[in-house]
């Protein structure tokens, strides 16, 4: 062919011959299910495609999707006759057949080599695999064709792409389809809402571009590659890339996400969604085993049931038939899955094998080969991947006898990770035991990586010597001071005595183990844990070892050799000047280390350098960073602080420290000194820079200062607990630069003092005293452990002999106080008898003694007759002999190890051949048993998996079940303290505006409710206890309120009393709304009109309108009469509606009554905006007013939320259920408040009357399409 990247010649669109079906004996065991009848071939693809141009279409396909490759490309021709599709199968095209090779592209066809592939493939395997080469292929066929289409493996085309992508110019070169074009419902089905958001709102599978596309192809491709987890990610972030248009045709896309939205029928042989054509289906998640679902992995609550939809169950049978037609049953696993001999590659092995491949190409070292390149005559790429995977990756790796296979194992393994859960250190032994024995024998660690021991069981010779351990500038001056001291010496635990200097190496057990830290580990930047337990720690001066002491460690303290060093050329240090653009500038130095930024305090020095020379152009202050990557928000800090000043340069690389010297005058350390404490770590950075003869200006408290002295550098002054001060910092650098000479006075006296104080001569001898006791106290040790101390075999007689020269004692109490004196005469008499006793004792003891030394002599007289030289040398003889014996022991154990390992290998191999032969003789009657065995075993491990998961939900509905009561507890205490707290505060609040404001002259009682700061009629007994001790009135219609405000609209409270929600309301309504307030009584308005006043800003006050006058049906004069639960209760004039006339000595009020509906249109401008809601808290007289409203009521259809009480509008003489009437025939639907469905007039009697409720909060909610 022409085109490599055409595959359309070889396509055939399967016959209708259901010959290929039937050899699918994968599914004969199955039921015929009812959707799956051979699909029509006769149907025609939905839409006509020579309108427009057909797409290139494409695929990314690896082994195991070649089936559905296959099935896409000939649905792909069909529904586009003449068109073209490529399938781009990732496997190298050398170990493909002919005829597969003409059918497929390679990852060689795109112009990726083998090598390159082959690396791609260890670091990515599975679909991060195709998301890498999807990018390449886009834009290798963009080179050739105006418009491509690539759609996923899982998706099958009904219908031509000629229309949808017609849209797709230069300006807009990327179209994508989105998974949904509605909102899927919470309704717990899924794929719900949660679902959506982990996949991503545009589905994957189908992607089309055009000319203009080729940056952003790039970009992805440079993206994947660097980090192949990330496409997911990048194609969701595609839209704000690059112009685009969105295919919201729903015949575009069919998926498990949108079925269920969206109507599948068919219609004149061909399938239409919504009425569109169909024209793909995407099978993500689709089983072939499983068929009865749309999508396996929502298989616990589907949104989409096949029963409900026969063309959809139709669809996936047909799918599921081409799928095994086209060859399914036969295919074979990716070959990049395993390595060559069958190993499992882990998944975290293949991201640190990415790490070690972009790493190396960055930094130019040689790149690891992958497993799967091909070999050469004299290379073999898999036994060098397997050597790299078979090392430590690190240190402690090394001490453990781990591997980075090892290791990736246990990370990608739950079950490792839970019984050895400290692989390296504790568990290491076991760990290594594990992977040379199961991880070998089940095949999940290649034989040859089999480890039996790791370094941790090293020889230790028993001599006197010392082990430096640790990297850095602390470890090389250790071991300058070792090589002066003249000890033997090496860079592993090989002597007892062991000098650590970087606390996370580890190092075997059985070594006196000392550890030398920057202030004897005190110190806040050194975070780094510790691998085992030290016998000393050793700080690097008496500042530290106080440090040390401040948090209970004790420390010593070991005086470091200084290394003189020669001064960087002057060509050297002029190049390096060069390169950082400083001419003739004079130069301070500094060092940043952004992991102690509070310490370093390289801001302070910013400030000082600044201060000093503010606008001067003849200095420069390079500044050394390091930790910038750990710490990017300090970072940014010191980057922001510093852009402004040009003479500032920030030096963020791995050679910063060695070039900031190379061009420093002087070397500046304004950190600060805690108090006077601490410090090793940059009295170590200001030792180097004296070494190479800078001049150093620093703190004068902490190590540094105890360093240099007063002679050795200009040291700055600290005030309050070691803060350096900024204007002496500031004095002391104008004079560095002022007077360069003067400043080179102090870097010789540095040097004179550091030479004699800290000579490598005087540090060697210091240390290897130190060592030598450190050998003593480990040998005396070791001889405590190995023998017990021998005794004097004569001790007991000796002791026995002291025994006869204790006299009686003849003073203890007795019966009766006779019995001392009794016990005296008795001994005075028998005194002579009791000496001669005593001689006869002594005699024996004598001659017992005299025999028993020349017992001994004689023994020691014929030990010494023996050659103890000889038993000496011959016992040494047999301990050599016995560590051969142990070391020959040792080598059988490896050799142990490695035969098992072999055998395992050779087992697993003679297994695979014994059913290999097996499978030779029989192999369909093979093949049905080995089915019906799988088949088993998955419904034996789906009932082990059952009952696991029902035992795991049971636990975790315990353990929710507890914490839910727990938490429970905890929250109605935290919320009963919360409320308590409250009422404190309250009334505090209360209290202080009580004190601070002018409002003597106001009656009533102040109350913090969500109004804010009200201020209450003294005699309410309702409305006040309520808010006295809650934080809301009416929570129900307050919210309803809310709910029901409009923008621009007017808020009208009837009845406002002191204006709890007109002030409420009006702070909701910011400034595009109005808010009327009604009140006749005139106490409650003045109360009104202050908590306004209080509550609300004099801008939004302007938009508060109170009326005077008292709401009715009719103008006129009305009465007002003491309501017991404050206010005023409104009611006709004397004599008015047969009402009884209210006795003269009542404290009556006569009130202007007016209707509203007059009133408000013609003095208030409520014409001009829209009234939008209606508040009557009057409900008793609530028909009255509203009758006052009837006019507004049917211009504006206001929502109305008011109160209703019956037996007040009784007293009226009105009959309730007429009211409620007269409000329906107004086209007003009766809602109770909280409820959302309306009731009938009747209803809500009924309702009243069966309760002991006098008042209810109504809603007359505006009927739809009322005019």
């Amino acid at each position: 062919m022409n085109d490599p990247l055409d595959h359309s010649e070889s396509n055939q669109w399967p016959s209708a011959d259901r010959e290929g079906l039937d050899s699918a004996d994968e599914f004969v065991d199955e039921p015929a299910w009812p959707a799956e009848l051979p699909e029509d071939e006769s149907t025609r693809p939905a839409g006509d495609g020579n309108e427009f141009p057909a797409p290139h279409g494409c695929t990314v396909a690896r082994h195991g999707q070649l089936a559905g490759a296959r099935v896409l490309r000939d649905s792909f021709l069909r529904c586009h006759p003449g068109g073209r599709f490529t399938i781009l199968l990732l496997d190298f095209g050398t170990d493909l057949e002919a005829d597969l090779r003409e059918e497929v592209s390679t990852p060689a066809d795109i112009g990726i080599d083998d090598v390159e592939f082959s690396r791609l493939a260890t670091a990515c395997g599975g679909e991060p695999l195709n998301s890498v080469v999807l990018p390449g292929l886009l834009a290798r066929l963009l080179r050739s064709e105006p418009l491509v289409l690539y759609l996923s493996p899982v998706v099958r085309v009904f219908g031509s792409f000629g229309e949808p992508l017609a849209a797709l110019d230069d300006e807009a070169p990327l179209g994508l389809a989105p998974r949904v074009i509605r909102p899927l419902p919470a309704d717990g089905l899924r794929p719900g809402s949660r679902d959506l958001a982990r996949a991503g709102s545009f589905d994957p599978n189908l992607l089309a571009v055009t000319h203009g596309a080729e940056r952003v192809l790039d970009e992805w491709a440079q993206r994947v590659r660097a980090e192949p987890d990330a496409a997911a990610e990048f194609f969701e972030g595609l839209p704000a890339m690059v112009e685009h248009r969105v295919l919201r045709d729903p015949g575009v896309g069919l998926s498990v996400y949108n079925a269920g939205q969206r109507e599948l029928e068919t219609s004149d042989g061909a399938y239409t969604v919504d009425g569109y054509p169909l024209r793909t289906v995407h099978f993500e998640g689709f089983e072939p085993q499983r068929p009865w679902l749309f999508s396996a992995e929502y298989s616990d609550r589907p949104r989409v049931l096949l029963s409900e939809s026969p063309p959809l169950a139709q669809l996936c049978a047909g799918y599921r038939n081409a799928l095994v037609s086209r060859g399914m049953t036969s295919e074979r696993a990716s070959p990049f899955d395993e390595l060559p001999d069958g190993t499992v590659l882990p998944t975290s092995l293949r991201a640190a094998y990415r790490a070690q491949w972009l790493s190396a190409e960055s930094s130019g070292d040689p790149v690891v080969p992958s497993p799967f390149e091909p070999a050469g005559p004299e290379r073999d790429p898999f036994a060098e991947f397997l050597e790299w995977a078979g090392s430590p990756a690190d240190e402690q790796q090394r001490a453990a006898g781990c591997s980075r296979w090892d290791f990736a194992l246990w990370q990608d393994d739950q079950v490792l990770r839970r019984d050895y859960p400290l692989p390296l250190t504790d568990d290491a032994a076991a760990f290594r035991e594990w992977c040379a024995g199961v991880g070998v024998a089940s095949g999940r660690v290649p034989a040859r990586l089999a480890r039996s021991r790791g370094t941790d069981d090293s020889e230790m010779t028993d001599q006197l010597g010392v082990a430096v351990v640790g990297t850095g500038r602390l470890a090389e001056l250790v071991r300058l001071a070792v090589r002066t001291s003249g000890i033997p010496n090496s860079d592993d635990a090989r002597y007892p005595v062991v000098l650590r200097c970087d606390p996370s190496v580890p190092v075997p057990a059985g070594h006196h183990l000392i550890d030398i830290r920057p202030d004897g580990g005190a110190d806040p930047a050194d975070t780094t844990p510790a691998s085992g337990e030290p016998t000393e720690l050793w700080a690097l001066s008496q500042a530290g070892r106080h440090a040390a002491r401040h948090v209970g460690v004790q420390a010593r303290v070991l005086a470091l050799p200084f290394p003189e060093r020669e001064p960087p050329e002057p060509a050297i240090r002029q190049a390096a000047r060069e390169r950082l653009g400083i001419d003739e500038e004079f130069v301070f130095a500094a060092f940043a280390d952004h992991a102690e930024e509070h310490r370093a305090n390289v801001l302070g020095l910013v400030t000082a350098f600044g201060a000093a020379f503010g606008s001067r152009t003849d200095v420069r202050l390079v500044v050394a960073v390091s930790g910038a990557a750990e710490h990017p928000e300090a970072a940014e800090r010191l980057r922001l602080a510093t852009t402004t000043d040009h003479r500032i340069l920030l030096l963020e690389r791995d050679d910063a420290e060695e070039t900031v010297l190379s061009v420093a005058d002087c070397a500046v350390s304004l950190h600060r000194a805690d108090g006077g404490v601490g410090g090793d770590r940059y009295a170590l950075r200001m030792l180097h820079a004296a070494g190479c003869g800078i001049p150093v200006i620093t703190v004068e408290q902490g190590a540094v200062g105890e360093l240099f002295g007063s002679s050795g550098a200009v040291l700055v002054g600290c005030h309050g607990s070691g803060e350096p001060d900024v204007e002496s910092a500031a004095a002391a650098l104008t004079s560095a630069a002022d007077d360069p000479s003067e400043l080179q006075r102090f870097a010789v006296g540095a040097g004179e003092r550091l030479s004699r104080q800290l000579a490598p001569g005087r540090a060697g001898e210091q240390l290897r005293e130190r060592v030598e006791a450190a050998y003593r106290n480990w040998r005396a040790k070791w001889a405590r452990d190995q023998h017990a101390p021998d005794e004097d075999p004569l001790r007991p007689l000796l002791i026995a002999r002291h025994a006869l020269h204790r006299p009686p004692e003849v003073g203890m109490g007795g019966r009766n106080a006779v019995t001392p004196a009794l016990r005296k005469a008795v001994l005075k008499a028998l005194g002579h008898y009791d000496e001669h006793i005593r001689d006869i004792i002594r005699s024996l003891l004598d001659g017992v003694e005299k025999t028993s030394s020349e017992l001994l002599r004689r023994q020691q007289e014929r030990a010494d007759d023996l050659d103890i030289n000889a038993v000496r040398a011959e016992l040494t003889q047999l301990a050599q002999r016995q560590e051969q014996l142990g070391s020959r022991v040792a080598g059988a154990d490896d050799s142990t190890v490695q035969a098992r390992t072999e055998l395992a290998e050779h087992d697993r191999r003679l297994r695979g051949l014994e059913e290999t032969g097996d499978s030779l003789g029989q192999r369909q009657l093979s093949e049905l048993a080995e089915r019906i065995d799988s088949l088993t075993g998955a419904v034996e491990r789906t009932l082990d998996r059952v009952d696991r998961l029902e035992q795991r939900i049971e636990e975790s509905e315990k353990s929710q079940q507890e914490q839910l009561e727990n938490g429970l507890r905890r929250s109605a205490l935290d919320i009963d303290n919360a409320l308590r707290g409250t009422d404190a505060l309250r009334r505090i609040v209360l209290r202080e505006h009580e004190r601070n404001s002018d409002t003597a002259h106001l009656p009533g009682t102040p109350v913090v409710c969500e109004a804010g700061l009200l201020r209450l009629p003294a005699d309410d007994t309702v409305m006040l206890p309520w808010l006295s001790s809650h934080h809301r009135w009416d929570a129900e219609v307050s919210a309803l309120i809310d709910s029901l405000l409009e923008p621009g609209g007017v808020f009208l409270d009837v009845g406002a009393y002191v204006g709890y929600q007109a002030v409420r309301v009006l702070g909701r309504l910011n400034h595009t709304g109005r808010v009327i307030a009604v009140e006749p009584d005139a106490v409650a308005r003045e109360l009104l009109e202050h908590n306004a006043e209080v509550n609300v800003t004099e801008r939004l006050r302007e938009r508060l309108t109170v009326l005077d006058g008292a709401a009715w049906d009719d103008d006129g004069e009305l009465l007002g009469l003491p309501a017991g639960t404050g206010g005023v209760e409104v009611t006709a004039s004397e004599g008015a509606g047969g009402q009884a006339v209210p006795d003269a000595r009542a404290s009556v009020v006569r009130l202007r009554g007016a209707r509203l509906d007059g009133e408000l249109s013609s003095e208030h401008g409520i014409g001009e905006r829209n009234l939008s809601v209606v508040h009557v808290d009057v409900g008793s007289r609530v028909h009255r007013i509203l009758r006052g409203l009837d006019g507004l009521l049917r211009q504006h259809r206001p929502s109305v939320v008011c109160s209703f009480t019956p037996s007040g509008i009784r007293a009226l003489g009105d009959e309730p259920s007429g009211v409620l009437d007269e409000f329906t025939s107004w086209g007003y639907d009766i809602v109770p408040v909280g409820r959302s469905e309306p009731v009938a007039p009747e209803q809500l009697m009924r309702a009243i009357g069966a309760s002991e409720t006098s008042t209810v909060k109504l809603w007359l909610r505006p009927e739809p399409n009322t005019e």
